[in-house]
């Protein structure tokens, strides 16, 4: 992997020494503690992390279409991800001009 480290490579034989249930742990584990940090960001702080990492999925797939040697199939699948994104963007849009998220009753 580019830019993989050493430290990068003991993580990852550390990850593959797991049994799958201690993988799943460490799977909630990390998500229970994503979910607090997210929670405690504020409505703008949600927002601007939405949005950076909405344009972030957009310009890593775009890196992707560009490549000569892509294969089709992986090109389509950028092509999904970017109107995903587009569609995260809009949402996020409107939840900043309405002050509720798209979808709420």
């Amino acid at each position: 992997m580019a830019g993989e480290t050493e430290a990068d490579a003991l993580d990852m034989d550390e990850w593959l020494s797991l049994s799958d249930e201690q993988q799943e742990a460490e799977l909630q584990k990390e998500l229970a503690a994503y979910s607090r940090w997210y929670d405690g960001l504020s409505i703008a702080g949600q927002l601007a992390h939405r949005r950076h990492m909405a344009l972030s999925n957009c310009r890593s797939a775009r890196r992707l279409i560009r490549l000569a040697h892509c294969p089709e199939i992986i090109r389509q699948h950028a092509r999904n991800q970017i109107k995903a994104a587009q569609i995260r963007l809009l949402k996020i849009r409107v939840w900043r001009t309405t002050g509720q998220q798209p979808g709420e009753a």
